[in-house]
């Protein structure tokens, strides 16, 4: 599309017999329409980036490393052990199979339990997911390697 300069517009309009009212309320109405048209191409260009999810966890003893690991991030009350998370992933998916979806479709893994079970089931189990998809759990060692310092000869 050809972009014309507002002030050649300007003349034009002023040329023609059109009242100079008319001429002001066109003008106005063009230069709303051009900063609208300059809002939304900033609001384009400023589209967020798409996060994931990356649980990470310290293994001292190297026990994990070298292998791949997926897990879903859930949230509890600090009140509760960690230790009740099976327990009660396993409640969420039997309430879930006993249901009308759930008879027809039952879970039968951590995986689908995650991914297809609302949230109201969870939260009736005091349970919180914060990933229906698996994340990418990230092992490494808990100390950090030095490297020689640069400065180490200067004195």
């Amino acid at each position: 599309m050809a972009k014309i300069d507002l002030e050649i517009v300007k003349q034009v309009l002023q040329h023609s017999d059109l009242g100079s009212a008319l001429v002001h309320e066109i003008l106005g109405e063009l230069q709303s329409a051009i900063a609208k048209g300059k809002n939304s191409s900033d609001e384009e260009e400023k589209v967020p980036e798409k996060k994931q999810f990356v649980v990470v966890v310290s293994d001292a003893e190297g026990e994990l490393l070298g292998k791949e690991w997926v897990g879903w991030v859930l949230q509890l009350p600090e009140s509760e052990a960690m230790q009740s998370v099976p327990e009660k992933l396993q409640k969420v998916a039997k309430s879930f199979n006993v249901s009308q979806r759930g008879r027809k479709h039952p879970v039968k893994t951590v995986g689908e339990t995650c991914e297809w079970v609302s949230a109201k089931i969870f939260k009736e189990q005091k349970l919180w997911l914060k990933t229906k998809t698996p994340v990418l759990l990230v092992p490494m060692k808990n100390a950090f390697e030095e490297k020689p310092s640069l400065r180490s000869g200067v004195g």
